[in-house]
């Protein structure tokens, strides 16, 4: 399986349609062309639905740039795959 970096910047084109080779860590949510509130909701979804991690709503849209999205999913799989 990819990464999850690559898995969340092919998921952001899917969702924008700004090419992946212009989508980097860095990349601030705000700051795409036509982000709202919308595509941000499509994009929480479609990333759940791929890797398979329910993220909290209010610490999803805290998230600024695709690096803090990115922690904010490897911190979900691992809580997932800690024991209860």
């Amino acid at each position: 399986m990819p990464d999850v970096f690559t898995v969340v910047v092919d998921l952001v084109e899917q969702v924008t349609g700004i090419p992946a080779d212009e989508l980097g860590e860095g990349t601030n949510f705000e700051r795409l062309g036509g982000w709202t509130s919308l595509e941000a909701l499509r994009l929480l979804t479609a990333v759940e639905d791929t890797l398979g991690v329910r993220l909290d709503l209010r610490t999803y849209f805290a998230a600024a740039t695709i690096a803090d999205l990115v922690a904010l999913i490897h911190a979900g799989l691992a809580a997932r795959q800690r024991p209860a």
